[in-house]
């Protein structure tokens, strides 16, 4: 079948907390006593969770986001940003009714084992027919290892915790998505064992 295209999707919600704790980045920077540079090293920890997320092609925290589709690829949807947790809805621009409407959640089964999760159409049903129009399918889905910084591996905490040590002691341009490169050795091996490689 043909792999579904990734490259319209958005952030609907984005996670509730962070992988990693303020007061385990700054025990790491030897400012566990210090609050001057609170605000600072959130911002690191925010900048590393994305730049971590999205160099191993994973959600962390348990983040929900809506893919769009100008037409069904085929009897399976391969979901981005694994693991998978639900599908909340398939909406989509019916070539009838002209209105955006939910496709009925008996009629697909959702797969939330092995990466990345999927969504198959039942034997039995068929996908609608759409409308002509760009972004026709709307899927909304949750992504993430849990909802909770310990749902999160241990090796993926830790990576998050050392880039955001590195952007605070080295606040130079980096590009997201190519981080792995240019952290320490022990970050980037972290990184490599738990990366995302689509297939």
């Amino acid at each position: 079948m043909k792999q579904t295209p990734w490259n319209r999707i958005v952030t609907t919600t984005a996670p509730a907390t962070s992988p990693v704790s303020l007061e385990r980045v700054k025990a790491s920077l030897g400012l566990t006593n210090v609050v001057d540079h609170d605000t600072g090293v959130q911002e690191a920890i925010l900048a590393a969770s994305r730049a971590v997320s999205s160099d191993l092609g994973r959600a962390l925290v348990t983040t929900t986001f809506t893919l769009y589709l100008d037409k069904f690829p085929g009897r399976e949807i391969h979901l981005p940003w694994p693991p998978l947790v639900a599908v909340d809805s398939i909406k989509y621009w019916g070539q009838t009714t002209e209105t955006l409407d939910t496709f009925s959640s008996g009629s697909y089964t959702v797969s939330t084992g092995g990466d990345p999760g999927r969504v198959q159409l039942n034997d039995d049903a068929n996908w609608p027919s759409l409308m002509d129009r760009f972004a026709a399918i709307e899927i909304q889905f949750q992504a993430g290892f849990g909802s909770d910084a310990d749902d999160v591996p241990d090796s993926i905490r830790t990576a998050v915790s050392m880039t955001a040590a590195y952007f605070w002691e080295q606040p130079l341009p980096v590009i997201v998505g190519t981080i792995s490169s240019e952290l320490p050795l022990g970050a980037s091996r972290l990184i490599e064992s738990e990366r995302f490689v689509r297939y």
